[in-house]
């Protein structure tokens, strides 16, 4: 019995320990100034259509970055989109500080485009746009591969008088 007690105390010690260690050495690390640089691919629920983009990010420290982002969303039932989004992530690390999750909230610049005239009939004019304002709000998952690859996938809901839509996507950016 008095054994058993024995090993339990030390098997509790050393996950003390092992929590204290791990915290030190995140602590250690400058997340300051990382940037990255990636390709999102996905799908954009408002017309049922793929999505492509760029997105960048900057982090101020360990827990807030800025992440602007533009993606197209390819035409689907004559409507296609110019998506402008600029959020605020805050990342939530674990596993060494090689995963992340992270929500996000943010200010969305929509501009769609119809090619339709009135009659229904598509065309290829581009003189049907109407451009909005809203929010975005979201959340995503990201893990290290090497110190200077990252992959993802994000899923986000938009917020846009008339143009409402759930984006999922998948991305892999350079880290620098």
């Amino acid at each position: 019995m008095r054994g058993s007690i024995w090993v339990k105390g030390a098997v509790c010690a050393a996950m003390i320990y092992g929590c204290i260690d791990a915290r030190g050495e995140a602590t250690k690390h400058s997340y300051r100034g990382e940037k990255t640089l990636g390709l999102n691919a996905g799908y954009c629920g408002s017309n049922g259509s793929a999505l492509a983009g760029l997105e960048f990010s900057y982090r101020f420290n360990r827990w807030f970055r800025l992440a602007p982002e533009a993606d197209y969303v390819f035409r689907r039932h004559g409507r296609d989109a110019l998506l402008l989004n600029v959020n605020t992530q805050f990342p939530l690390l674990f596993s060494n500080d090689r995963m992340a999750f992270y929500p996000q909230a943010g200010v969305n610049f929509s501009s769609w485009n119809y090619h339709f005239d009135k009659t229904g009939e598509a065309y290829d004019d581009a003189s049907n746009r109407i451009s909005r304002f809203g929010l975005n709000l979201g959340a995503g998952y990201e893990l290290d591969l090497t110190s200077s690859l990252r992959i993802g996938v994000k899923a986000e809901y938009i917020i846009v008088k008339d143009f409402n839509s759930f984006n999922a996507s998948f991305k892999i950016a350079y880290r620098f």
